[in-house]
């Protein structure tokens, strides 16, 4: 996805640099009150490059808080981790324990596989 990316960019300067190349007649620019003359090619790079800082600037509280949370996410993800090994590890110690329980109460018998009630008749 970030080639993708790189290359669009790249892809966009390049047509700007032949654009400004071949556009190089001067134009009288106009804002309110204030008014400058420069070549063509300059203006739409200028435009090109501020209009990509307002994009930056208007997506970037948007990807701060997605980083903020996702860090959060990581933090708490690494907590649960630590307690789902921790009650794993009390689980297995409490299925031997129960293991040994049951040995000491079950002393082995000699009639083993049969029960009185699975005679031949």
């Amino acid at each position: 996805m970030k080639i993708l990316y790189l290359v669009i960019v790249l892809l966009v300067a390049i047509l700007a640099v032949m654009f400004a190349a071949q556009n190089s007649a001067t134009v009288a620019i106009t804002f309110f009150a204030w008014s400058s003359s420069g070549s063509l090619s300059l203006v739409l790079i200028l435009t090109l490059t501020l209009g990509i800082l307002i994009g930056v600037l208007i997506m970037a509280p948007s990807v701060f808080k997605r980083s903020v949370q996702s860090s959060g996410l990581k933090r708490r993800l690494h907590r649960l981790e630590k307690e789902k090994t921790s009650l794993n590890e009390k689980i297995a110690a409490t299925e031997e324990k129960d293991a040994e329980t049951s040995k000491q109460a079950d002393p082995p018998t000699g009639n083993s596989a049969k029960s009185p009630d699975s005679r031949p008749n």
